[in-house]
């Protein structure tokens, strides 16, 4: 039992990690239940939710109340369209300047930031 859990954890998190999207749970549990038809839905949530409190993978809460998952966790931001809710990594060190310097002025220690930022993209306009 012990090793079939370890396979649909291996599963799970691999395919998490190589889509290209930022899939909800159920997209997640679509593609997982396509490699491995033996994986239920109960399964894919328990080990997404472990996934996110170890911190490989981010969990990304947006203003429609649907979450989605990332599984690339290098140091990175999001973009949500408005209009066709598409989410797009943003990488820069804007962001790092200026909590950097919001630190210094407060002083406090930052240890993580999460930035959700929305509005409408390029194939929307």
């Amino acid at each position: 039992m012990n090793t079939r859990n370890t396979k649909q954890k291996e599963i799970i998190l691999h395919t998490l990690q190589n889509m290209n999207t930022h899939p909800t749970i159920l997209e997640l549990y679509d593609a997982v239940h396509e490699i491995d038809p033996s994986i239920g839905q109960a399964t894919v949530y328990r080990n997404v939710s472990k996934f996110v409190k170890e911190n490989l993978v981010q969990k990304i809460p947006t203003n429609d109340g649907i979450d989605h998952y990332d599984g690339n966790c290098n140091k990175h931001y999001h973009f949500v369209c408005q209009k066709c809710h598409r989410l797009v990594d943003l990488y820069g060190n804007e962001a790092d300047y200026l909590f950097g310097e919001i630190e210094k002025k407060h002083h406090l220690q930052i240890s993580d930031i999460h930035i959700l930022c929305e509005g409408i993209c390029n194939e929307c306009k």
